[in-house]
């Protein structure tokens, strides 16, 4: 065999071929967010822009560790993208830090390698407790997600406890006296 000849690898029916790496470039006016823990370093990095109206829209740019095994984007990604950004929408209406309670989602297309995926998300209420958010997931060409969710609102100044090894995992680890 000649140094210059590749070989190519027949692929089975469940693998995909995925395409050459993807520039991330956002669109214009878009900013990128700090990676805030393990989840977004690794499924990162998500995009912001805030419209001259106020609307915010989160960014993502579907990259190869993004894609399941039919060589679409995940969708369990898709879940989340759009969780956080009801997430962020949720506490910037009420002024506070928030978690998940419900979340519902309805898939309705899928993204591929190399797509600019867009969320949008608007608080619909909230009260001293809870606040409602809806939103959509979209690409250039098409809807992909749309969903809506519950948030509980965090104390003002309190930050969530981490709980406590389970000891009936055999990896636990418990604290030494």
């Amino acid at each position: 065999m000649s140094s210059g000849s590749q070989t190519t690898t027949a692929l089975s029916k469940y693998e995909v071929r995925v395409p050459d790496p993807v520039a991330i470039d956002p669109p214009p006016g878009f900013v990128a967010l700090p990676a805030r823990g393990g989840f977004t370093e690794r499924n990162g990095p998500w995009f912001e822009k805030t419209d001259a109206d106020g609307t915010v829209l989160r960014g993502l740019r579907v990259l190869p560790r993004h894609l399941n095994a039919l060589g679409i984007v995940h969708g369990g990604l898709l879940t989340a993208f759009l969780d956080a950004a009801l997430g962020a929408a949720a506490w910037r209406a009420a002024g506070r830090r928030c978690v998940t309670l419900s979340l519902n989602v309805e898939f309705l297309s899928h993204g591929r390698p190399g797509d600019w995926i867009e969320a949008e998300a608007f608080c619909t209420g909230f009260d001293s407790q809870v606040a409602h958010a809806r939103g959509r997931l979209y690409g250039r060409r098409h809807s992909i997600l749309t969903g809506q969710g519950v948030f509980a609102l965090l104390r003002p100044g309190r930050a969530l406890q981490a709980l406590p090894p389970d000891p009936d995992q055999p990896d636990a680890q418990t604290p030494q006296d």
